[in-house]
């Protein structure tokens, strides 16, 4: 059973991602199929985020929405989707902020 370190650091999270992965069998979905499932998520959150803000009240009955739980289905998902493309999410972000900070932010 895969076990999350305490503290971990994004490359724990995407080891801990794979691992889960394997052990509970989601490893059978195409690149394309994992986005569409991560982009579900995302709109789940925005759900969220509507609600928590009272942005638009919906009359219809729906189940309870919790941004915790969805702000942690769409990091799932991300490092999934990292993983699949073999992407180390830290270097990424680091080379991509290296990027950002030469730009002028106007």
């Amino acid at each position: 059973m895969a076990v999350l370190k305490d503290e971990p650091t994004l490359k724990d999270l995407q080891q801990y991602m794979a691992a889960v992965c394997v052990e509970r069998g989601w490893t059978k979905d195409s690149p394309a199929e994992k986005f569409v499932l991560f982009i579900e998520e995302v709109g789940e959150l925005a759900k969220a985020m509507r609600k928590a803000a009272g942005l638009y009240e919906e009359k219809a009955k729906q189940r309870d929405i919790n941004l915790e739980e969805e702000f942690s289905d769409v990091l799932s998902y991300l490092l999934d989707l990292a993983n699949t493309f073999d992407i180390d999410l830290e270097q990424a972000f680091r080379a991509k902020e290296k990027v950002n900070q030469s730009r002028s932010w106007e």
